[in-house]
């Protein structure tokens, strides 16, 4: 039988999912993705047989960390909880959800639109309102949108992420509500931080390559020292084989099995290596028997692999879990 130290962290949440009873995961459960949700529907059947003490100590840690969490109803435990189980992307993105409630947050509702449709309704706006617009959306979202724009909308909405500053929350919610009459929306949002030379970067990032030297192109033209510093802070694909081990294992550890697979075709010897040596043996393994199955793929599927795990790379650099700076560059304060 399974003992408490053996347990992993996704185990321990289907195991606390099975003490809690139908209608306590069920509560758990609707604030997960599908794919979240399959995940541990998955571990709980597979389950094997416990140690009844191992389920005494998951059950006595998760009502430890509610008396510790008081007033917030535990929410310590669930943050280490989702962290264990689902990697700290998903647990910031599931417990941001809890903390904004019904509320929502500004342009959150545009993520179920048809980028067709919305890149429609904004091409005729002001760069200004457009950065805006797309400071707001999930990054590989506002890339799909950028890279629709015509030529000439994509350098200046570019450069006018790269000098966007805070702004008020009535004109966000002005903006938002204009753009969910123009797409016959009805749900509301609230503010979060946005824009800058960063934000821009996020994008360029994930977007193909043919949007990006349109993008830089354009932004060298408009004012060099912008254009340098955006090159200065882009981090692509084969920039992975600078990240150290400790760094890359939290990467893996986020990273979707099919993304890393195509992200794989094709790669250099020393990106394959670092991923191999931050891998076990058995993973390892399996990953190298399925490159050696796989046929001729589509670039554009190995590149929009490639893009995601540089997605997933970022978003961890910006949560502070991993650092795409040089250590030499790095200033403790």
């Amino acid at each position: 039988m399974t003992s408490i130290t053996d347990l992993s962290g996704i185990e321990k949440a289907g195991l606390l999912l099975i003490n809690l009873g139908t209608i306590g995961a069920s509560e758990v459960l609707k604030h997960l993705t599908p794919d979240e949700v399959q995940r541990l529907a998955t571990q709980i059947a597979e389950s094997k047989e416990f140690d009844p003490e191992a389920q005494t100590s998951v059950v006595r840690e998760f009502n430890h960390a509610r008396r510790i969490g008081g007033g917030t109803g535990g929410m310590i435990y669930v943050k280490d909880l989702l962290e264990q189980s689902l990697g700290p992307i998903k647990a910031r993105e599931i417990i941001d959800d809890i903390n904004a409630g019904s509320s929502g947050r500004p342009f959150d509702w545009v993520k179920s639109s048809n980028v067709g449709q919305l890149v429609s309704a904004i091409q005729k706006d002001r760069p200004q309102v457009i950065a805006l617009i797309l400071a707001h959306l999930p990054p590989n979202l506002a890339a799909d949108v950028m890279s629709q724009l015509s030529p000439e909308s994509q350098g200046a909405v570019a450069y006018k992420l790269t000098g966007m500053r805070p702004l008020a929350p009535e004109t966000v919610r002005v903006v938002d509500e204009l753009l969910k009459d123009k797409l016959s929306r009805d749900r509301r949002g609230a503010l979060r931080a946005v824009g800058g030379i960063q934000s821009l970067v996020t994008i360029l990032n994930i977007a193909d390559r043919t949007t990006e030297s349109k993008i830089l192109e354009y932004l060298e033209g408009a004012e060099a020292s912008v254009a340098e510093s955006v090159r200065q802070l882009m981090f692509v694909f084969d920039d992975i084989v600078t990240l150290p081990d400790r760094a890359m294992q939290i990467v893996i550890r986020e990273l979707e099995p099919e993304d890393l697979k195509l992200s794989m075709k094709g790669a250099s010897d020393a990106l394959k290596d670092i991923f191999f040596r931050n891998m076990s043996e058995r993973a390892v393994e399996v990953l190298k028997d399925d490159l050696e199955m796989m046929g001729a793929v589509k670039l554009r599927d190995v590149e929009a692999a490639r893009r995601k795990v540089v997605a997933v790379v970022h978003k961890l650099d910006e949560m502070g879990e991993i650092s795409i700076r040089p250590e030499e560059e790095e200033v403790v304060i």
